[in-house]
């Protein structure tokens, strides 16, 4: 019955997509996939708040890719959890779109009952980022913190570095299929998170990145977490796109203050300007949850951390994560579906491999594409080149609260900015 039952929440998983807030609007009504896949066109046509696309993706009731992707997972020994499975983070299911269902190898840690705080920062670190993620990390996972993060190069790296070394427990969501080892060089860190933890993933098996994922992504590494640690990334970031998710779902923010004239700590510092929390330590994130978590918090773990930690370059060097950028630039191939070239320091080396793929740029359109709808709609009404008040934006028919949070998460993107007098401007 178990396999059954994955194999319709697949096939829904397939028709509904990604980040589908219609997806919320489905199991509102239906607890089980079945009942979806066997409901008459005319049933189908019926049901509200579902668009007319998707209603036709509903009439599909082929089950030939959700069996080949069963069997695949059946065969690599990668769990199928869905949205109704009692393992399912019950965070998760909070959001307005939650992933239908997430395909995870490893041991899931007990995301309902633990302590779980997302790590994320620029992939660009600085030795001051580096070392200050490393030991973070190290400190709550032998604390029996959850660390979650993107699995990306830079501090995400690092941080499930740190974690595992301390004998915590960490988890990666991927923005790409479970089965592509992306960023390639994480190959062997990726099998330690498994090892240690889990690596999960909304996307089925072998779906390759593009830049479009990694926001999408992005709102479950906030989702499946009481709080989010930002250490180090430039305004509009991908590390900035999880503060603004996270601030959306009602998550608390905690970031690292570093340099006013260094770029990289210009995002932290904005969020600390704006009133996140500010994170010195792991003591700062335990004193903060000590109340809800205290049983599950082990305190003699930290203490033993502080007294014991593993050097940070020793602890990388076993986990093959880089400490330093790499910067990547790829190229399409007619001969191999990705062709990359890895510029690092001043080398340039073509290499040509099957899982490679784009790397994600921190531009304006990826992080427009990581928005919710509401906040797109909202910065579609912006002028360009004028400065505004959030009640001139409210004239359209919005409520202003709802306009100046969407401000606020714009501006901790990079997409406006604040200027004195209560007025923004489009950047």
């Amino acid at each position: 019955m178990k396999d059954e039952n994955n194999l319709y929440w697949v096939w829904l998983a397939e028709r509904v997509g990604i980040a589908s807030k219609s997806f919320s609007r489905i199991v509102e009504k239906y607890d089980d996939p079945y009942d979806v896949y066997r409901l008459e066109s005319e049933e189908i046509e019926q049901l509200e708040g579902i668009s007319p696309r998707l209603k036709e993706k509903l009439c599909d009731k082929s089950l030939e890719k959700a069996y080949s992707i069963l069997q695949y997972c059946k065969k690599n020994r990668i769990d199928i959890i869905g949205y109704r499975n009692k393992r399912y983070p019950m965070s998760l299911r909070s959001l307005e779109d939650p992933p239908v269902v997430l395909y995870c190898k490893g041991h899931l840690p007990d995301i309902n009952s633990c302590l779980c705080v997302g790590m994320v920062g620029t992939r660009k670190m600085s030795e001051y980022g580096k070392q200050s993620a490393y030991k973070i990390s190290y400190e709550l996972g032998a604390a029996n913190v959850c660390v979650v993060s993107g699995m990306a190069l830079g501090i995400d790296g690092v941080c499930a570095c740190g974690t595992i070394e301390s004998g915590g427990q960490t988890v990666a969501v991927l923005g790409c299929g479970i089965s592509v080892t992306y960023p390639r060089e994480h190959e062997k860190l990726m099998q330690a998170i498994i090892k240690h933890g889990a690596v999960v993933s909304e996307y089925p098996p072998f779906e390759r990145p593009n830049p479009g994922n990694f926001p999408k992504r992005n709102r479950i590494i906030s989702g499946m977490c009481q709080g989010v640690i930002i250490v180090e990334g430039a305004r509009g970031s991908g590390a900035l796109i999880t503060a603004s998710k996270a601030i959306a779902q009602g998550r608390e923010v905690f970031a690292l203050p570093g340099k006013i004239n260094d770029s990289n700590s210009e995002g932290p510092n904005q969020l600390i300007k704006d009133g996140v929390n500010v994170v010195l330590r792991a003591d700062d994130i335990i004193e903060h949850y000590d109340f809800l978590y205290h049983d599950t918090i082990s305190f003699r773990g930290l203490s033993r951390a502080k007294r014991s930690a593993v050097p940070c370059e020793e602890a990388l060097e076993k986990y093959g994560v880089a400490s330093v950028y790499h910067k990547e630039r790829y190229i399409p191939s007619k001969d191999s579906p990705i062709s990359v070239e890895t510029e690092d320091m001043g080398k340039t080396e073509a290499v040509s491999q099957q899982t490679s793929v784009p790397a994600v740029s921190d531009n304006s359109e990826s992080i427009f594409l990581g928005l919710d709808e509401g906040t797109q709609k909202i910065f579609a009404l912006i002028p360009d080149g004028t400065a505004f008040t959030p009640d001139a934006v409210a004239a359209h028919g919005i409520d202003v609260g709802e306009v100046i949070t969407a401000l606020t998460v714009l501006e901790i993107c990079g997409l406006v900015a604040s200027l004195p007098g209560g007025l923004y401007i489009k950047k």
